[in-house]
């Protein structure tokens, strides 16, 4: 079951960032100036915060919410379901900046490459143009990095839920294993070595 809920989180995760990543880095990347601005801001601030305090910041406030308003579930499986999905939620949105980046330095290059500028030239539309010619040499770094952050997600979930703050503690996950393991340990050291 822990498999099962890093392949859901990874999963997830991974498809909330993708949009926030896709879009904000061509964005930045193709249309420069004030849009350019915003986006390295934004990444630059998310990225001047520690990873690991700014989503327990977010998972504690969550959590809060979610104990605050019991009648919002019927269950506890509900309610467990509802804290996995937030996680999910809020890893997304703090992790989408490395992808970012690296999609607004390649969609500067490609802006600036013969056949974008011809197109531009005949006056083709910018959304077609992202959608035909930007988007398409794009795809290999965006599923270069989506595996590579797979596994990262999968970590952040594993700290966060050894720590007590990742997924509802009923929950099968690899951080709550080890948290019980260390538990057990401090309990019985002697069964370890013996």
């Amino acid at each position: 079951k822990s498999v099962r809920t890093a392949l859901v989180i990874g999963t997830l995760t991974t498809l909330v960032m993708m949009p926030f990543a896709v879009a904000l880095g061509i964005a930045a990347g193709y249309l420069g100036g004030w849009v350019d601005d915003a986006v390295q801001y934004v990444y630059t601030v998310l990225n001047a915060i520690p990873g690991v305090l700014l989503i327990a910041a977010a998972v504690l406030m969550m959590q809060v919410v979610i104990d605050t308003h019991p009648q919002w579930f019927d269950t506890a499986a509900e309610r467990s379901d509802a804290r996995l999905l937030a996680l999910c939620f809020i890893l997304g949105i703090t992790s989408w900046t490395g992808l970012a980046r690296l999609l607004r330095g390649e969609t500067l290059k490609l802006r600036e490459l013969e056949y974008v500028q011809a197109a531009r030239a005949f006056g083709v539309r910018t959304p077609a143009i992202l959608r035909r010619h930007i988007l398409p040499n794009l795809m290999h770094i965006v599923l270069i990095a989506l595996v590579m952050d797979f596994s990262g997600l999968v970590l952040a979930e594993a700290v966060l839920s050894y720590v007590g703050i990742g997924v509802d503690p009923s929950t099968i996950s690899f951080g709550t294993m080890i948290n019980m393991a260390r538990a057990e340990l401090a309990r019985e050291p002697m069964v370890w070595w013996s």
